[in-house]
This record gives C-alpha cells, structure tokens and sequence, in this order.
C-alpha cells in the first residue's frame, strides 16, 4: 500500500511537471546530436540502417518467407520498429540521473522526470519511423484501417512499462555503473528473445506459452496489430490483463527502491 501510495505521488508530481517535462525531453534531442554536421539525422539514419541491415539477412540470407498472409518486410518492420524504441529508450533512461547530475543536487528540482525526459526524447524519433513504416505498409497494399489508432496505446503501454523498469535501473545505476553494461546485455538477450525477426509458430504450443510471459511480446504483437491492421487490443484481453499486472509490479518496486535510494543520489553522482 506504501509502494502504491508512493507511485500515485509520483505522477502527481510528473502532471504538475509537464510543461519542465516536454521542454527537458525536446532540449534533450537537440543536445543529442548537436555539435555534429547532419544534426538529427544521425539519429533518424543510424535505426533505419539496422532495419535495412536486419530485414536483407532474414529475407533473402535466411529466406524467410511470408508470415501468414503478410509479407516479411511488413512483419518485421513493424516489430523492429516498436523494439527500436523500447531499446534506445530504456538505455537513455537508465542512465539518466547520471548524466543529470547537476539537477539532482538541486534541492526543488523534481529528479523523477529524468528518466521520463529520455523516453520522451526518443519517442519523437519513433513517431517519425512510425510514419515511414506506416508509408512502406501502404505502399505493399496494407493500406492502414481504422485499428491504427491503438497505435496510440500501444505507445502508451511501452511508455509505462519503460519509465517503471527505467525508474528501477536509473537508481541502482547511480550506485552501480556497472549495470549500463549488463543492460546492453539484456536487451540483446531481448532482441533474439522476442519474435521480431523470427516468427513464434515454429515453437510448440507450450513453448509459445513461455515465450509469451516475455511482456516485450505484448507491445511487438500489439504494434503489428495496429501497423497490419490484424485485431484490437481488447481482443487479447488475458495478455494485456498480464501485461499490466507487470508494468504495475515493475512500478512498485521501482518506487520503493528510487524512494530508498533518492536521498543518496547528491552524495554519489
């Protein structure tokens, strides 16, 4: 009850701080790629040249072939395009109150925005490659329907569950550095985990199950639900209800330790 108290404080004080919140988040994106000759295009060239890169070695190195009715390059865009941003995201944000440290030793600046702030910062990229993976399903016949609009909650949902699993590893990474290595770690373990580039039916039906637990699937699927315009999101109910039942857990306990460690972070950034 604490924990829960704890988590409806702190977007009390994210909705008090929205305007701080969005002007952070936007001046974080020009300071990302300031200093550089192209500017933002690194950030927008860099993903497009993995999921070039990506989708030539499963289509035609690996041969993969149609998923369903649905061809390759739709299938995996729409999945590499949602895992794009859950990873750079989560990295930014994991490393936030580090590379914000002159806030956090400022006594009324609310340092629980910071983690927020990067998954912001990245999501504008991602609506941009939204856009583009919108554009190329069109242009392959999968003209978008009225079902795109859950795309919006599906942002939302990752969203969620990154600034709760980010709230957890910004704290711990103030302490232990060594964390932002075995985050990279995870996340590739993710990236092969997670049906992106391979098609899950291959599995045996309690292999999918387990499979399945891996809440990265739920926000994968969900985005090829909308992109491919294949069902709603309440047609999975007993995912979602899953999904979120994790989100919150993942919130909880990313409270109680920010809460427990806050008081620490001016001494050791």
């Amino acid at each position: 009850m604490r924990q829960l108290k704890g988590a409806i404080t702190l977007f009390r004080d994210i909705y008090n701080d929205r305007r701080l919140l969005i002007d952070l988040s936007l001046k974080d994106v020009r300071k990302r790629f300031s200093g550089t000759y192209f500017g933002i295009v690194w950030g927008i060239l860099q993903p497009l040249m993995t999921i070039i890169i990506y989708w030539a070695v499963f289509q035609f190195g690996f041969r993969s072939g149609n998923i369903g009715e649905v061809p390759y390059v739709l299938w995996f865009i729409s999945g590499i395009v949602a895992w794009l941003f859950i990873s750079e995201s989560f990295t930014l944000a994991s490393s936030s109150f580090l590379e914000y440290s002159y806030l956090i030793q400022k006594v009324k600046f609310n340092v629980n925005i910071l983690p927020l702030v990067k998954i912001l910062s990245s999501c504008y990229i991602h609506v941009f490659f939204l856009i583009i993976a919108i554009a190329i399903c069109a242009a392959l016949g999968y003209v978008p329907t009225v079902k795109i609009v859950q795309i919006l909650y599906y942002i939302f949902a990752s969203i969620m569950l990154l600034f709760a699993a980010s709230l957890l590893s910004s704290s711990v990474m103030v302490f232990f550095r060594d964390l932002n290595q075995i985050i990279s770690i995870f996340l590739l373990l993710g990236m092969w985990g997670t049906p992106i580039a391979w098609d899950m039916s291959v599995f045996s039906e309690d292999a999918q199950r387990i499979l399945k637990l891996n809440p990265f699937y739920y926000l994968i699927e969900g985005y090829r639900d909308a992109l491919l315009g294949r069902k709603w999101f309440w047609e999975e109910a007993s995912t979602g209800i899953y999904f979120w039942c994790v989100t919150m857990f993942c919130l909880l306990i990313g409270v109680k330790i920010y809460t427990k460690l806050k008081p620490y972070f001016a001494d050791t950034v």
